[in-house]
């Protein structure tokens, strides 16, 4: 039995690290749209019990993602592979895991079930929104990638990281651990009165210090860039950005130029401001 790394041509930068990280073979994948737009896979490499993993990446098209890896997963196991696993390093509808309001869906859970019903053995995603959603999916695994951070931040001169809300104080904790530097959170205040929002450091002064704000996703990037102008406007000499999964839907990139002085992301779902490689970390 050996491994197996297949890759589609959305992942065709990623698939071969991936081979390399776990020393497998790595072969792509047949995919194409019929003209009604329904799709098609085929898996030309012969797996006779192999491990295989499925590198893909599910963002943009979440939804033709998805369905890509069930036809993918279905014909591997018809090809007698004796594990499948997949890494999809950005998993989409993550961020609705729970029910905000009646009658809603936990997403998260409907997609990870769907993929432990259709037989996938093990998963690996990096930075999921909220990890304790992967709770009770055995062999489904979130990858952090906070060491990888800190070795691209250690030459700040004096750093402090700070999340931008309290949901990623856990990521800015990791990192400043990493680090050995300390962290904060922005705490979000609203006028009931007026509206007016205003935030404040829970303890942490950061007039003259490299600030790096740490968070999973930038989408439109309007939290990073509201947090920004509250740091710069609290004395701080230099704003960093770091996330795993940078969206940066519409002029977002071209805000977030304009608010912070670097932007760092992951390839995850690849970009300008991709420096960091996922595939690096897989466990060997």
């Amino acid at each position: 039995m050996g491994r197996v790394v297949l890759f589609d041509e959305h992942s065709r930068d990623l698939g071969p690290n991936v081979a390399a990280r776990i020393n497998a073979n790595a072969s792509e994948v047949t995919h194409k749209y019929f003209p009604d737009g329904e799709q098609y896979v085929r898996v030309t490499t012969k797996l006779n019990g192999d491990d295989v993993l499925y590198v893909t990446r599910l963002y943009p098209n979440q939804d033709q993602g998805l369905i890509r890896v069930m036809l993918l997963v279905d014909a591997v196991k018809g090809l007698g592979a004796s594990r499948i696993g997949l890494f999809i390093p950005y998993m989409p509808y993550a961020r609705q895991d729970r029910r905000f309001l009646e009658g809603e869906p936990v997403s998260i859970n409907v997609l990870l079930n769907t993929l432990k019903n259709l037989g996938v053995d093990y998963l690996y995603v990096v930075d999921l929104h909220k990890p304790q959603s992967l709770n009770g999916f055995n062999g489904f695994i979130n990858l952090k990638p906070f060491k990888l951070y800190a070795e691209a931040l250690r030459g700040l001169g004096n750093p402090v990281v700070v999340s931008p809300d309290l949901g990623s104080l856990w990521r800015a904790q990791e990192l400043a651990n990493e680090l050995g530097v300390e962290y904060d959170y922005l705490e979000k205040h609203r006028d009931r009165y007026t509206g007016e929002v205003s935030f404040t450091l829970r303890s942490i002064n950061v007039k003259g210090k490299d600030i790096v704000i740490i968070d999973d996703i930038i989408s439109t990037g309007g939290t990073i860039i509201g947090a920004a102008n509250v740091l710069r406007g609290m004395g701080a000499s230099s704003i960093t950005v770091v996330a795993t999964h940078c969206i940066m839907i519409g002029e977002a990139e071209a805000k977030l130029s304009r608010a912070v002085d670097k932007v760092y992301c992951s390839n995850s779902i690849p970009g300008k401001y991709s420096v960091f490689d996922v595939a690096q970390l897989l466990p060997l």
